[in-house]
């Protein structure tokens, strides 16, 4: 299911969300003018490696952070940005733009660790923002479950329109996630998707969440501005 647009409206400017996907966007536009040699080269400097960074900490502690904002391709690029600002500007209107910034970067982290602990790929580049976007994605079933999606989804060779509520959406995308997760880790790798990373993510971000629905909406609710319910 690929995600176009949903309907519950921000009632602050999403300017955190925008400069993570400009920062995704500019490192992109790079990795693809770059000649192959040199893209490859900027791509692994910046890129996380769970045995580089045990063994020299002290030159490559940024790796963690560094790689949510790289990608392996055009398709891994533009899913990615599509849910990020699906999702995104939301959960940075309830939580806040600055505890939206710790929330998006330790989800990168967090992921990236348990894609290491259970997947034991501690010598292979770990790249992307699916960690993190994962987490938006938690976050966002906790916050909003009945917000409506637009979404596209594949039917044979047809594309068909489909507004859902977000739990739906979520939840499908969820259960896929650990599927996959789960396969990854009982046959070995199925492809080069980090579904841990993804899992881990989802968890980290629908904790916390629930943790602090109640305060993260209340804003909402005092202005009677925001329920579950309310969509255009």
């Amino acid at each position: 299911m690929i995600p176009i647009r949903d309907h519950i409206r921000t009632k602050s400017f999403p300017f955190v969300n925008l400069g993570f996907v400009a920062i995704n966007v500019y490192v992109f536009v790079r990795q693809l003018v770059l000649a192959d040699a040199a893209a490859f080269d900027f791509t692994m400097e910046y890129a996380f490696i769970a045995d580089r960074l045990i063994e020299s900490p002290v030159d490559f502690w940024f790796t963690p952070f560094t790689t949510l904002f790289f990608h392996g391709g055009f398709v891994h690029f533009i899913g990615n940005m599509l849910f990020l600002i699906v999702f995104g500007d939301n959960v940075e209107d309830a939580l806040g733009h600055v505890r939206y910034v710790g929330f998006y970067l330790l989800a990168g982290v967090l992921s990236l660790a348990a894609e290491v602990v259970i997947s034991a790929q501690t010598a292979v580049p770990i790249i992307g923002a699916s960690g993190s976007i994962s987490a938006v994605l938690g976050a966002y079933l906790v916050l909003f479950p009945l917000a409506r999606v637009t979404t596209i989804i594949p039917v044979g060779i047809f594309l068909m329109p489909a507004r859902l509520p977000a739990v739906v959406f979520l939840l499908v995308w969820a259960a896929l996630q650990f599927f996959s997760g789960y396969l990854s880790i009982v046959a070995g790798p199925l492809d080069n998707v980090a579904y841990v990373a993804h899992i881990g993510g989802f968890v980290y971000g629908f904790l916390i969440a629930l943790t602090g629905r109640r305060r993260f909406l209340e804003k909402f609710r005092r202005r009677g501005i925001y329920t579950d319910r309310r969509t255009r």
